[in-house]
């Protein structure tokens, strides 16, 4: 049936509505796009004008190829030019009274064999469907943006889409060189779901002052491995577009995950909303740019002050690795994989103990020595100015009490690296010292690493906002909404994603991710079951099964 389909109809030739002209366009198919306005047709020609011009200049596309893209499509302003359509995908504003307009109308225009087909990213499809005669030739049809370039389709079905729809469908999707993922019609789908909820954790970490907007975005793109940060994406959806696809989750899944952010809605209340209008989480050189410039909220660039000399203690990887590095980096390193006798270590300026662990919930030990006892030590030994750190997460706050001086300690949680760098966490109590932090961010990036400060709470940056993420596929997955294959597809094809959130799990270890969502929801502010691990996380950690094949 897919190879039926010679003619489409666009309906709206905004940015995605162009977009998807050229998808099919570029795939073969005569395409007859449609505006309400001549003015908004002109605008539509001059989208996929500049997109092919592109192209072109990027030898991505020869003039031949070019023209022949532009001679099959036909833009007009009258509806009626839709008649000898195979499939009509609607691109309208996400209103979902103007998209049952627009669907109503059709009915009176294409063929009853027609697909109709919506480009929504988040509205109900059964509710578009409704507004027609033949509500089973209705499916979602989600592109992603840029349309020419996201190879993800989301293929949308409702309880009265007719399966051979849905397959043709897929298969023209095939054919356009995407890939396509078939889902039930609930709100925001597979990816912006997924999306949302982590943007909006996000979003609140920054609204709570538990991190910059800059460490935050680097938090993300570099340690966890994403194409942009959280904040810099928003501002390139248009933070408009994130309250209303937010709003149409939140509605539907009523999870505090996707509770509207006070923050975002005041944002955009002002004019605030991203590169469109030259402010956002940043500010940019232009309106509809992606120049950041410097604003009241850009940190000052700070001198830290010098460190000569380091003591690491531990003998395990992460120690030998912090002792080979710090010494590559010129600092002169002591290790005491050995810790009985901490005289060694009395005139340094930075102490890292690097290999404490958990014990079943009673403690940490090192070699020779109790961990309470080594704090405490450490203290009286050191010399006053001298930084206290911990590589472990769980001892932060112990560190801090027990050495007696809580303005000179933090937590250094080093992430592994991923295809843009390597993060170092810095976690700081309500009491560190600012000259603490910024020696601190010194040594990490003298480390060839990022540094992201943070306050001290259970998962730091990275790990607070990706071990959720993942949980909440594993979810998804739980309730049968889609396969493995189709979320770790849609992340990766739509969102951009190095791999996907099971690929991710199963690198990361299923057992680990589980004992962050434990701590998590145990260190929560309050009963928050968003947080509690799904089951089936639970079943793989415990039977130590990967979510993917090979």
């Amino acid at each position: 049936m897919a190879s039926d389909i010679s003619t489409v109809g666009v309906i709206g030739l905004g940015t995605m509505g162009a977009g998807i002209v050229e998808v099919f366009a570029r795939g073969g198919r005569t395409v007859i796009g449609v505006e309400t306005t001549e003015e908004f047709a002109e605008r539509g020609r001059a989208i996929l004008a500049g997109s092919t011009d592109r192209a072109v200049a990027k030898g991505r596309l020869d003039e031949a190829g070019r023209q022949e893209i532009l001679d099959r499509v036909t833009i007009t302003t009258d509806m009626a030019a839709l008649a000898p359509a195979d499939l009509v995908v609607e691109a309208v504003p996400e209103t979902i009274d103007l998209k049952r307009d627009v669907f109503g109308r059709l009915d009176g225009i294409v063929r009853e064999d027609a697909v109709l087909a919506s480009n929504t990213s988040s509205l109900s499809i059964t509710q578009v469907a409704a507004a027609t005669a033949l509500p089973g030739r209705v499916v979602g049809m989600h592109f992603f943006n840029p349309a020419p370039v996201l190879r993800l389709v989301e293929v949308v079905t409702t309880l009265s889409t007719e399966p051979e729809v849905t397959e043709a469908v897929v298969a023209l999707a095939r054919e356009m060189g995407k890939s396509p993922v078939v889902v039930g019609d609930r709100a925001g789908f597979v990816a912006n779901y997924l999306l949302f909820g982590y943007l909006n954790s996000a979003m609140r970490m920054l609204e709570h002052g538990h991190v910059s907007r800059e460490d935050l975005d680097t938090a993300m793109r570099v340690g966890a491995g994403l194409p942009m940060g959280p904040l810099t994406l928003m501002d390139l959806i248009g933070l408009d577009v994130c309250d209303h696809i937010g709003d149409v989750i939140y509605g539907h899944s009523r999870s505090p995950l996707h509770a509207p952010s006070a923050m975002l809605q005041q944002m955009v209340t002002a004019g605030r909303l991203g590169r469109k209008s030259g402010q956002g989480f940043y500010s940019y050189a232009q309106p509809g740019g992606g120049q950041v410039v410097p604003d009241r909220s850009t940190p000052a660039e700070v001198r830290p002050p010098a460190v000569d000399s380091v003591a690491v203690l531990g003998d395990g990887a992460l120690a030998q690795e912090l002792d080979s590095r710090l010494t590559e980096a010129g600092y002169a390193v002591i290790r005491l994989a050995d810790v009985s006798d901490l005289s060694p270590v009395a005139g340094v300026d930075l102490v890292v103990e690097a290999q404490a662990e958990p014990d079943d919930g009673d403690g940490a030990e090192l070699p020779g020595r109790d961990v309470d006892e080594l704090f405490s030590e450490l203290g009286q030994v050191t010399r006053p100015g001298t930084i206290l750190a911990t590589a472990n997460t769980y001892s932060a706050v112990a560190l801090a009490a027990l050495s007696g001086r809580p303005e000179e300690t933090a937590v250094l949680r080093m992430h592994a690296p991923t295809g843009n760098g390597q993060v170092v966490e810095i976690g700081r109590t309500g009491v560190t010292a600012r000259s603490v932090v910024d020696t601190l961010r010194g040594v990490v990036t003298a480390l060839g690493a990022e540094p992201v400060v943070c306050r001290d709470r259970t998962g730091l940056v990275v790990d607070a906002l990706l071990v959720p993420h993942l949980n909440d596929a594993v979810r998804m997955l739980d309730q049968g909404y889609a396969s493995v294959d189709d979320i770790d597809t849609a992340t990766r094809f739509g969102l951009g994603y190095p791999m996907g959130p099971f690929a991710m799990i199963d690198h990361i270890g299923a057992d680990e991710v589980l004992s962050v969502c434990e701590d998590m929801l145990t260190g929560s502010d309050g009963f928050q079951p968003h947080l509690a691990p799904s089951p089936l996380l639970v079943e793989h950690a415990l039977l130590d099964r990967p979510f993917t094949q090979g």
